[in-house]
């Protein structure tokens, strides 16, 4: 399984808050993707989210963490569902 996270660091802080950096987890599957590439799909639309709602200057950090291996036949039943 891969869970799909953000770092976004700006200049100046958002929204009235003192911190300029915010790590970001995905809410839509927080137990992670079955695949990095389900995951790193689910990273491109956290960042467009970002930029809409942070304003520039601003660096965005991104992880498809690996976080534990299903078996082969969680993977199976998975497949059948």
């Amino acid at each position: 399984m891969f869970k799909a996270m953000l770092f976004i660091c700006t200049l100046y802080p958002v929204s009235g808050t003192n911190e300029n950096c915010w790590e970001i987890h995905d809410m839509i599957a927080p137990n992670g993707y079955i695949t990095e590439e389900q995951c790193m799909v689910r990273i491109d639309e956290m960042a467009i989210a970002v930029r809409s709602v942070v304003p520039p200057p601003y660096k965005i950090q991104y992880k498809c963490e690996k976080t534990m291996e299903r078996t082969h036949n969680e993977s199976r039943n998975k497949e059948t569902s």
